[in-house]
């Protein structure tokens, strides 16, 4: 018989597998899940278990995981970003990474526009203001009209472009950089494409849509900050190693950035002295911009849809590696 075993490394969108297991039970595969957070933690449960397949969701797969793994033949993530796996190593190995890119589109896009229209109109701020008892515009200046700015996307995939159409309706002007996108239309309009430095410097809002790599941590670092507006606002629900945090605050505290909104963070949970929890002007949401009950149902089905595909020699969802 085959091997048939699908090793959960994590899995923390679900209590129960119901939906786990009623694809990949018909069609032979059976289900070991582990609850791991750690490299350790994946190196002591996966030992001896030697799975045909893998779903991870947060827990590093670094090679000293897959090299305990000489029968693995894909690994799908749950989830977009692949950055918590080897990718190098099963490459070399011929092991397949599979994802489910489209799951929350739209979810993450309605996020960021939700935490730039929340900043530039500051509803935090003032409702913490009238929750300590005031009352009135104090708190407001500067406040400008949305009409009048300048949105900036970072990264022109299939989220950048679709925060850029709902942007559209609300700011003069939407804009964009992609080094690997040179042209963008959307809904048969192009979007104004610019180099880094540039949507830096002209964007009231700096909205950041790319993956987790080498090439993108830290993109936006000290220097970058400098560049931009000491009006403009960050907003990230990408990857948390896109900003250096270190000099995120630093710009936030001298007022070279009048604020952020993070679902993402170098750190995740937010460590309850973080210092990024002192600034008002600042929204922190725990990593949930990618959640609707509809998204979640449909990245439960394409996770491990995936691996049934794949086994069968048929096209996966989407393949990575």
């Amino acid at each position: 018989m085959p091997n048939m075993t699908v090793y959960f490394s994590d899995y923390t969108i679900a209590d129960e597998l119901d939906i786990e297991h009623s694809v990949l039970g018909p069609a032979g595969f059976e289900i070991i899940r582990a609850d791991c957070s750690t490299e350790q933690q994946v190196l002591d449960t996966i030992a001896g278990v030697d799975p045909a397949a893998m779903v991870a969701q947060w827990a590093p797969i670094t090679a000293a995981v897959l090299e305990l793994c000489p029968n693995l033949k894909v690994i799908s993530r749950n989830g977009i970003g692949v950055d918590n796996i080897d990718l190098d190593y099963c490459r070399e190995h011929g092991i397949a990474v599979l994802n489910s890119p489209s799951y929350c589109i739209p979810e993450v896009a309605d996020h960021a526009l939700a935490l730039a229209l929340a900043l530039l109109r500051k509803l935090v701020v003032t409702t913490d203001l009238v929750r300590a008892g005031e009352w009135g515009l104090g708190g407001l200046a500067p406040m400008r009209r949305l009409c009048e700015l300048t949105y900036g996307v970072v990264g022109m995939g299939a989220i950048g472009r679709a925060v850029a159409r709902r942007a559209r309706p609300f700011f003069k002007h939407v804009i964009g950089h992609d080094p690997y996108a040179p042209a963008v239309d959307v809904d048969g309009r192009p979007v104004e494409m610019v180099s880094f430095g540039q949507l830096l410097g002209r964007s009231d809002i700096v909205d950041l849509h790319v993956p987790g790599t080498d090439e993108t941590r830290h993109m936006l670092n000290a220097e970058a900050f400098s560049l931009m507006k000491p009006t403009a606002y960050v907003i990230n629900t990408s990857r948390g190693m896109i900003i250096d945090t270190d000099a995120l605050v630093e710009a936030l505290r001298a007022g070279r950035v009048a604020g952020a909104g993070l679902d993402v963070h170098e750190q995740e949970p937010l460590p309850m002295d973080h210092p990024l929890r002192d600034f008002p002007q600042v929204i922190i949401t725990p990593h949930t911009a990618f959640y609707s009950a509809e998204a979640v149902t449909q990245l439960r089905e394409e996770t491990v849809l995936n691996i049934v595909r794949f086994m069968a020699g048929e096209p996966p969802i989407n393949r990575v590696v």
